[in-house]
């Protein structure tokens, strides 16, 4: 219970976030935080149901390929890029989601 409260709270903090632009999330990129807290919550057993679905879109889109294979570090390495957008999470959570989901070929 107490997961799926912070993670409604986080969800209303990105959406705060999205129309107003405080100093420090101005350097944000929101789909990039976005993914973080969905694929966060979803580590944690929670769903974010449709608002997250584009979120984790976004994420799993990213792939790089490696003589026509895919490529489990070049696809992570620029997930983790893409996460690193994100200035107003933590990196111990962006690095988290990342070392779950960075070398995945496709979405959970």
């Amino acid at each position: 219970m107490q997961f799926k409260t912070s993670f409604v709270f986080a969800v209303a903090v990105c959406t705060v976030l999205t129309g107003v632009t405080p100093v420090q999330a101005g350097d944000d990129n929101q789909n990039a935080c976005g993914a973080v807290l969905c694929l966060a919550g979803l580590m944690q057993g929670g769903n974010g149901g449709r608002d997250c679905g584009q979120y984790e879109a976004n994420y799993f889109s990213i792939v790089r390929y490696r003589h026509g294979h895919f490529d489990l570090s070049g696809t992570s390495s620029a997930r983790g890029d893409y996460l690193n957008q994100c200035r107003s999470v933590g990196s111990d959570q962006k690095s988290a989601v990342n070392s779950k989901y960075g070398s995945v070929e496709n979405g959970p």
